[in-house]
């Protein structure tokens, strides 16, 4: 059975990364999960985009981009909880 491409959803623009301190940075930034991956031991961890401002967002943060210490660390949990929450489901 075919689907009719004019049927579907529009995707939303995402972007990805397997850093969690990159992700944890998105976070704090504004930025949805929208997914979190597993694939060969490595979590990859998507966001919604919808502004397509993630890849600024990200060159931000290796240009020493500042966010509030305490929000920072409760970001880094998060992703990792998610990451190891991922890890669970695929033992």
């Amino acid at each position: 059975m075919k689907t009719d491409p004019r049927s579907l959803p529009p995707q939303l623009p995402q972007s990805r990364t397997t850093r969690l301190d990159v992700a944890a940075f998105l976070l704090v930034r504004g930025f949805q999960i929208a997914l979190v991956d597993l694939a060969g031991g490595t979590a990859t961890f998507t966001f919604n985009d919808p502004e397509q401002r993630a890849d600024a967002v990200v060159r931000e943060f290796y240009n020493g981009g500042q966010v509030v210490a305490s929000e920072y660390a409760g970001a880094q949990k998060q992703v990792r909880d998610l990451m190891w929450e991922a890890k669970r489901r695929a033992s």
